[in-house]
């Protein structure tokens, strides 16, 4: 036994985690895992393709559009402003912090943290607000309908559950993503300018972010925030229709929910950044 007490509190760690681990590793549970992955991937897709079958067919639910929109785009603006705003004064803070540091030049801050801001934080943190803070009510709502009966009572007034509570929350949220990620974007720069008053003008600071920021970055926001527009809504309503057992079902049905949003979003971030900047060089 090693009398270095921080490899003996490692070796004891790893033993005790091997012991709690031991007994759920098997190739039944293995199995049971992947076959409940492929469940839930496959519904999902098999949803969100149902979703935009029916996007543009009649009937056209207005009211419900208005009324879904002002829930997750105008409901949303307080967090996505407060959250991308100390973001964003973080990343300039700590930009500064690094490039001071390694560089002993901060003139390049305001045009990486712009960067930032438009190829990963727009979208994906707002994105991610979305998804906690309307994704989990989506799911709440659908599923409390579900285990009281409703959306069975949907269906024997001839009415579609996909079409009548998927494709207003749908068009909502991939319309007010895009609009949301612009207001984030923006937050996000103003801060970042509010923390370099004291060693930066205003025209200085937006002639460098110019210098960084064009086109492609522009688009590449509004390709991230289109793409991940769907994600919300249509995890929201599988597992708000697949819900069960009463209040505690609605509930682990809301905590999967959230979760598995953020994961794709993740996800999706991670395969249009790889992909983004050839497929814009090829269009510009």
């Amino acid at each position: 036994m090693s009398t270095n007490p921080t490899l003996n509190v490692i070796r004891t760690t790893l033993v005790q985690l091997y012991y709690l681990v031991r007994g759920k590793i098997s190739y039944q549970n293995t199995g049971r895992n992947l076959l409940r992955f492929f469940e839930t991937t496959g519904g999902i897709v098999k949803l969100a393709l149902e979703g935009l079958y029916n996007l543009p067919r009649p009937p056209y639910r207005g009211r419900l559009l208005i009324a879904q929109a002002a829930v997750v785009g105008w409901s949303s603006i307080p967090l996505v402003t407060v959250t991308l705003g100390f973001l964003g004064m973080i990343t300039v803070l700590e930009l500064k912090f690094q490039l001071s540091r390694l560089m002993h030049n901060v003139s390049l801050v305001p045009g990486i943290s712009a960067l930032l801001f438009f190829r990963a934080f727009g979208p994906t943190v707002v994105a991610t607000m979305v998804a906690a803070k309307v994704g989990a009510g989506f799911t709440s709502e659908i599923g409390g309908m579900k285990t009281t009966d409703q959306i069975d009572a949907l269906e024997l007034l001839g009415v579609n559950p996909v079409h009548y509570l998927l494709v207003p929350r749908l068009a909502a949220c991939v319309t007010m993503q895009v609009a949301l990620s612009i207001v984030g974007v923006f937050a996000a720069f103003m801060s970042g300018f509010l923390v370099s008053i004291f060693t930066s003008n205003f025209q200085l600071y937006l002639g460098i972010v110019n210098d960084f920021v064009g086109w492609p970055d522009f688009i590449n926001l509004i390709m991230k925030s289109l793409a991940m527009g769907w994600v919300v809504p249509v995890t929201s309503c599988f597992y708000g229709f697949r819900a069960q057992g009463g209040a505690q079902g609605v509930g682990e049905a809301a905590t999967k929910a959230v979760v598995t949003s953020i994961l794709l979003i993740i996800m999706i971030d991670f395969t249009i950044s790889a992909i983004a900047d050839r497929l814009v060089s090829a269009v510009m």
